[in-house]
């Protein structure tokens, strides 16, 4: 990477101050981060499973992105084997997208076909799909901080498998958190997702190593020109894509509005054209 800004010679992580521009909601950045910081990373699987680190004996990116050549088109969920015995996709989702339940399912059952053919089912590695989101996903759903989802029973509430499942972390209901949410850090690390700036990362990193090694990686790409390049690629990328959605589903609506009143128009028309017709058959009756 590049390290040709004269800002990064006399500012650290340490003396930054200000609006951070790529924080960890950039799905870039996170990826990146966590596949340089095995602390930081062994700390957030420990929160969203309710782990202690004495219980991670590897946790392995298996999908590492180069910034160097990094498309803006380029799949950003960060995709782990956790003690060589179960698979986690960390997915980041900022920008809404009302296809999200059929797209999660799709790359949960992807992740969870994980053997070969004509191998043993019995080597089928237990697989859950996380995802960290400020929007809602659910609108439907009852507000919850961190929601579970897994294959039940509908009448017995019997648990059909506990090796499939997709976790909702949502960073906008804090306040709705837990003791055992709290226990495990996962409000501490929905504040390090949410935090906007210097200020606000330090005094949640102050005394925390492993997230003081993740506030220097934010720093470093952030004052890099290259990598900082490839951030706004990507953001530019995504916005592009969430204006096309936006657009798109806009412009759906507005014809479906307009065939409608169409309908209705020609309905009223018609309504229009029976009762004439009713009159004047009641004036040919008498």
């Amino acid at each position: 990477m590049s390290k040709t800004n004269d800002n990064r010679k006399t500012l650290t992580y340490e003396t930054a101050t200000g609006e951070i521009e790529f924080t960890l909601m950039s799905d870039m950045m996170f990826h990146y981060v966590m596949q340089k910081s095995e602390r930081a990373l062994t700390g957030l699987v420990c929160a969203l499973k309710g782990l202690s680190p004495d219980d991670v004996k590897s946790v392995i990116v298996t999908n590492p992105i180069d910034l160097n050549s990094a498309g803006k088109e380029t799949i950003m969920d960060v995709k782990l084997t956790l003690n060589n015995n179960e698979i986690l996709n960390i997915e980041l989702q900022v920008y809404p997208d009302k296809y999200w339940t059929s797209r999660s399912i799709i790359y949960l059952c992807r992740a969870y076909d994980n053997i070969g053919n004509g191998d043993n089912y019995s080597l089928v590695k237990p697989t859950t799909l996380f995802c960290i989101t400020d929007q809602e996903l659910l609108p439907h759903a009852e507000p919850e901080f961190y929601a579970k989802y897994r294959l039940i029973n509908l009448k017995s509430h019997h648990l059909y498998t506990d090796k499939f499942g997709i976790n909702v972390l949502q960073l906008n209901h804090t306040d709705k958190a837990t003791d055992e949410d709290k226990q495990n850090n996962l409000v501490y690390w929905a504040d390090l997702f949410k935090a906007t700036t210097w200020e606000e990362f330090k005094a949640l990193a102050k005394n925390h190593p492993d997230i003081e090694e993740v506030g220097t990686l934010i720093f470093e790409l952030n004052y890099d020109n290259q990598a900082k390049e490839a951030l706004e690629g990507q953001r530019r990328y995504r916005e592009q894509m969430n204006s096309q959605y936006t657009a798109g589903y806009t412009d759906a609506e507005e014809k479906y509005e307009a065939v409608v009143a169409e309908k209705d128009a020609s309905l009223a028309e018609k309504d229009a054209t029976i009762a004439k017709l009713q009159a004047e058959l009641e004036k040919y009756k008498k």
